[in-house]
């Protein structure tokens, strides 16, 4: 005779294991990742795009260089991004380059006014990559999968 904790306990994980995402394009709920349509790429590495967003990584596979675009501060994707891929808060992101421009290493990718900015950006820039809000509309930009 089955105990009804061991019922309600098989019942939960069913329900969370029916409720998982296996969509590579959802990188999380708050973001998703576009690029434009000509370029090939269709998922990067969360490693590749820290390196990218910081500059590291400059060119795609095709040779072609890396143009990543940043969303205006006052966006909470720009902060979610931040924390899920570059590992960094606003005020770490700030000091890293701050003293990537005082050693003359580097400077931040342009920020974004707005999505639709970042998405223009990216339909402009066949190297671009940009990170939006998930519900935006990003028209013939191409969201691609972060594993």
């Amino acid at each position: 005779m089955a105990r009804p904790g061991i019922h309600l306990l098989l019942f939960v994980s069913a329900a969370v294991t029916v409720g998982a995402s296996t969509d590579p394009v959802a990188a999380t709920d708050d973001y998703k990742v576009v690029v434009n349509p000509g370029n090939p790429i269709g998922e990067v590495d969360r490693a590749f795009l820290r390196e990218a967003y910081l500059r590291r990584a400059t060119d795609w596979t095709t040779g072609d260089p890396i143009r990543p675009i940043d969303l205006a501060s006052r966006f909470a994707a720009r902060e979610r991004f931040a924390a899920d891929v570059l590992k960094k808060t606003p005020a770490q992101l700030k000091r890293y380059w701050n003293q990537q421009i005082f050693s003359g290493k580097g400077v931040p990718p342009p920020e974004a006014e707005s999505p639709a900015a970042a998405v223009a950006y990216v339909l402009g820039n066949r190297g671009a990559i940009a990170y939006v809000p998930a519900d935006t509309d990003t028209g013939r930009a191409k969201v691609i999968g972060v594993k």
